[in-house]
């Protein structure tokens, strides 16, 4: 609810709404917060409650950027570490994606979902399991930006070379090319290019 916008930035979170809406009782509860304080999605105001964080335009560049150098360190490692099984989950996700093509599947959860998927396990074949739950995060920061900014989503259609490309690259083992392929593929990227230069506007843009 937070990364969609359903809870809207400085909203007050009310636990005993939350609790209704969510089923759940008051400490699971407190405990998702305190998770999400971890994640900068929830702040935690000693004797007022729990609030929605903000996000100013200084820090929307300062998250596509960390995430941008992040991305490209992951698929560097991801080509030079991928394991069988590691490529094995690339080809299913790009068989997945390729299944929603054929049936012109333009829901945005599962065109983000593909996505997400896409750089999770990128960030995971890298073998560095600190560098993947860290751009875990940053990826649900980035998605809560798109959703504030209204941004229309760049369907998987209309990114699903990029991402053979970048799988390809990894299964060949070979960083330069994975690296070359990931900044195609992120050129178009709202959550990097938005805080990096001014851009034309597009029609759609990927997550």
């Amino acid at each position: 609810m937070v990364i969609r916008g359903a809870l809207k930035p400085g909203a007050l979170i009310e636990e005993a709404a939350e609790m209704e809406r969510l089923g759940v009782g008051r400490t699971p509860l407190r405990e998702a917060l305190q998770r999400l304080a971890q994640e900068d999605l929830i702040e935690v105001v000693p004797r007022r409650g729990y609030f929605v964080t903000t996000i100013s335009a200084a820090e929307m560049f300062q998250i596509f950027e960390a995430r941008l150098n992040m991305e490209i360190q992951a698929v560097r490692l991801a080509a030079e570490r991928a394991t069988p099984d590691a490529l094995e989950a690339q080809r299913e996700l790009l068989e997945e994606a390729r299944a929603g093509i054929a049936v012109d599947n333009r829901d945005p959860v599962w065109n983000l979902d593909i996505d997400e998927q896409f750089h999770g396990l990128i960030a995971s074949a890298s073998g560095n399991r600190y560098l993947a739950a860290t751009l875990t995060r940053f990826y649900g920061l980035s998605v809560r930006t798109l959703y504030l900014s209204s941004i229309p989503i760049t369907l998987v259609k209309d990114e699903i070379a990029n991402f053979t490309a970048v799988f390809d690259a990894i299964a060949a083992g070979d960083p330069d090319g994975a690296e070359t392929m990931m900044r195609k593929h992120l050129e178009f990227d709202p959550m990097t290019m938005i805080g990096l230069a001014p851009q034309a506007p597009r029609q759609s843009v990927e997550a």
